[in-house]
């Protein structure tokens, strides 16, 4: 499963690659300002990653997508 959407000034997509959620976060500029694979460890860095790149409730958001995403691998 696939998913793309924008959340607060930056455009993400989520993808199911094999089985681990890949996720990919643009700026309004278009520039790519994230790409990794969220493993089951360290969860934590990741997200510390996302947010300091985003903000706090971006971070929320593709989280919570994130979570929704994962429930249908």
């Amino acid at each position: 499963m696939n998913t793309m959407f924008e959340c607060g000034q930056f455009f993400v997509r989520i993808q199911n690659k094999s089985g681990l959620l890949k996720v990919t976060i643009w700026n309004s500029k278009g520039d790519k300002v994230f790409s990794d694979v969220l493993g089951p460890e360290p969860a934590v860095q990741f997200w510390n990653q996302v947010e300091s790149l985003t903000d706090s409730a971006t971070a929320d958001e593709i989280r919570a997508k994130a979570r929704e995403a994962r429930a249908y691998t």
